[in-house]
């Protein structure tokens, strides 16, 4: 008998840049994601026929692992911002947005990224962290998180 499972992966990338000139001047390279409980509740949910999108993203200063049961990132930074979204062919849904870093008072140590169904603490549908990267007030942090869909036998 052959048993057939549904693998879903994520990823997120954020790159911080210079504001002015446009270079890259940091970059997380590719990062797995931890998806939450929530996230994974509402995933099924909209395979059966729920309304749950992702429409929003955040950044924190967190560095601790991800908790399963986490909610909200620890230590949010900036305000919520909301994502363009697209798919391809590949069966990968694909999140970006950018954060100005003129919208922070100071340098800001940045260490985590999520994903949130709306712009309100609560809703975290998927998370990571990462070598933490300064964030300065010249800077924007450019955000893409991937989820990738793949069956497995």
């Amino acid at each position: 008998m052959r048993k057939d499972s549904l693998k879903v992966r994520g990823f997120l990338r954020g790159q911080i840049v210079d504001a002015k000139t446009g270079k890259i001047v940091g970059d997380s390279g590719w990062v797995k994601n931890k998806a939450t409980n929530a996230g994974l509740t509402n995933l099924a949910n909209l395979i059966v026929g729920g309304g749950y999108a992702v429409g929003y993203a955040a950044l924190g200063t967190q560095t601790d692992a991800v908790n399963m049961t986490q909610t909200d990132l620890i230590g949010r930074e900036n305000s919520f911002q909301g994502i363009s979204t697209s798919t391809s062919g590949t069966c990968t849904a694909t999140f970006t947005c950018s954060f100005a870093g003129a919208d922070n008072s100071d340098t800001i140590a940045m260490g985590a990224a999520g994903l949130f169904k709306t712009n309100t603490a609560g809703s975290l549908v998927a998370m990571q962290t990462f070598a933490t990267s300064n964030m300065a007030t010249n800077q924007n942090f450019n955000l893409t998180y991937q989820l990738r869909f793949a069956t497995a036998a």
